[in-house]
């Protein structure tokens, strides 16, 4: 088909055949250890036979959990050596079919749990959690270094295991958010307070990275423009940081907003019915566009070609990125190729997420058979 979506980019160093790309979406699949199970190679096997052009993994967390509880959906986890080489069957098996693959890093920072920890969570400054009430500990300098370096060896880790690229969290209340929104970060040292100081810890980190990966390794990162909080981060701020991010050396942002703690329903917005309803992240993806050189991936209710292909020929956005139309469809993108171009089958109930801590990703708006549900 000869559309614009189908057209290969680059991001970095790195050649992507087309403009999809698999958002980062918890999958509950993994081991105790945070290693992938044959359910999660199955995953992303489907999705990359289905002509995904870029996967991105669920987060994979920068330190294990001591206490994390039997029964519950494990997270990902990159933090130690004996992890790189579980990667290579899963990274091959998606290269095989012409995809490629980055894993996703993240720490929850103040919306982490502290029965998971076995203490409070950390963050940049002692602000509640609205939903738990939880109180995180305000990190000291010592422990922003410790953070900082513990992503950047995750990173080599990454490289290592043979992953196409890196993404780091940036977004929905995760800590590298909690830096970034004024909300969150109420500090008066050097990383609080004014865009540059509140870009300091991402771009500390980002800069310590390239020095253990070289400049040519594809550093993506996935950021909030809009917190829909008061006093957090809005769209103006977001783009400054960005372009301070962007002179550290990241290759790539993906668009996003909304926390977990306080805005959750901005996220994942639920009843996306109509075209006006979707990609509703595309104003903010346009402001950053018209402000720095790198791609630039719009995730957010995506559904329809022709608006994805609108977004992507106006130069909003460089490429699109969906996580629940992947969970119904993984064979979506090779649909849309074959000429079928009817929209994304999600209704967008949000059952998928609703439901992941405690089962394997599925959709469950559909009847579950080995045809619709995925692993």
């Amino acid at each position: 088909m000869n559309s614009i979506l189908f057209k290969p980019a680059i991001i970095g160093t790195l050649k992507i055949k087309n403009r999809f790309i698999r958002s980062a979406t918890m999958e509950g699949m993994s081991t105790p250890e945070g290693m992938p199970t044959p359910m999660l190679d199955n995953l992303y096997c489907k999705l990359a036979q289905g002509q995904v052009g870029l996967i991105v993994t669920s987060g994979a967390v920068i330190e294990a959990y001591p206490y994390f509880p039997q029964g519950l959906s494990f997270p990902l986890a990159i933090d130690t050596d004996d992890k790189i080489d579980a990667w290579q069957d899963t990274i091959d098996a998606v290269h095989a079919s012409g995809a490629k693959i980055a894993m996703q890093l993240t720490s929850l920072g103040r919306q982490d749990m502290p029965e998971w920890r076995g203490e409070p969570p950390i963050a940049p400054s002692a602000v509640p959690v609205n939903e738990t009430g939880v109180v995180p500990r305000q990190m000291t300098i010592k422990d922003i270094e410790i953070v900082v370096e513990k992503f950047a060896q995750c990173c080599c880790r990454v490289k290592k295991a043979g992953f196409d690229a890196v993404q780091l969290h940036g977004a929905h209340g995760n800590l590298i958010n909690n830096f970034m929104s004024p909300y969150t970060n109420q500090r008066t040292d050097e990383y609080g307070g004014s865009i540059e100081n509140r870009a300091r810890f991402t771009t500390q980190i980002i800069k310590r990275t390239r020095e253990l990966v070289g400049p040519d390794y594809p550093l993506m990162l996935k950021m909030n423009f809009d917190d829909f909080i008061e006093g957090g981060l809005k769209c103006d701020d977001a783009v400054k940081i960005a372009k301070a991010i962007v002179q550290a050396g990241i290759d790539c942002i993906e668009v996003s907003g909304g926390t977990y703690s306080e805005s959750k329903e901005h996220i994942s917005v639920k009843g996306i019915k109509k075209q006006r309803d979707e990609s509703y992240f595309k104003d903010y993806a346009k402001a950053l566009k018209q402000e720095i050189s790198i791609p630039v991936v719009l995730v957010g209710g995506n559904r329809t070609f022709d608006v994805m292909e609108q977004i992507v020929g106006q130069g909003i956005a460089d490429f699109v990125s969906m996580s629940r139309p992947f969970i119904r469809e993984p064979e979506l993108i090779q649909r849309w190729q074959e000429g079928n171009l009817e929209k994304a089958q999600c209704i967008s109930c949000n059952q998928c997420f609703d439901k992941w801590i405690f089962n394997p990703l599925r959709c469950y708006a559909i009847a579950c058979d080995n045809d619709a549900a995925i692993g």
